[in-house]
């Protein structure tokens, strides 16, 4: 938070890219494969000190449902330091569920479709809602409130 007595202490903020995806198909499919996502973090610290991030959680999911897991790496960053950081999510299930996947595919039709992507990095949780077709698949991630649920 920024605060009088620090005025360029900042919050560490960050986005998510969306940089490619498989695994979208239905799970009845004979050739389905498990869901996986490449995703670029962009991290920016803002803070007045380093961070030091052991690694945590990253969580894709469509319309509430799970479609994959992933871990970021651990890393140090300076004061004021920005950095992209890859981060692959996969499944260990086949494919999409048959109802979620009409649903994605009537969504991307109309150019709606988004993967809401969660994450703990260093002491705050983000979550992005990152759209799945289209120009722009980087979203600012915001950190969650019991009225944003």
């Amino acid at each position: 938070m920024e605060s009088v007595a620090y005025p360029d202490n900042k919050p560490t903020t960050c986005s998510a890219e969306l940089v490619g995806f498989t695994g979208l198909q239905p799970a009845t499919d004979p050739g389905a494969t498990s869901p996986s996502f490449d995703l670029i973090l962009h991290i920016d610290n803002g803070h007045d000190f380093y961070i030091r991030h052991d690694g945590g959680d990253v969580a894709v999911s469509y319309a509430g449902v799970p479609l994959a897991r992933g871990r970021t790496p651990s890393f140090e960053m300076a004061y004021k330091e920005a950095r992209a950081q890859p981060v692959k999510a996969t499944s260990a299930g086949v494919g999409v569920p048959e109802d979620l996947f009409r649903l994605m595919t009537e969504e991307r039709k109309w150019g709606v479709a988004q993967l809401r992507i969660e994450l703990g990095l260093a002491w705050d949780t983000f979550t992005c809602d990152v759209d799945l077709d289209g120009q722009n698949r980087v979203s600012e991630c915001y950190r969650p409130t019991l009225e944003q649920n």
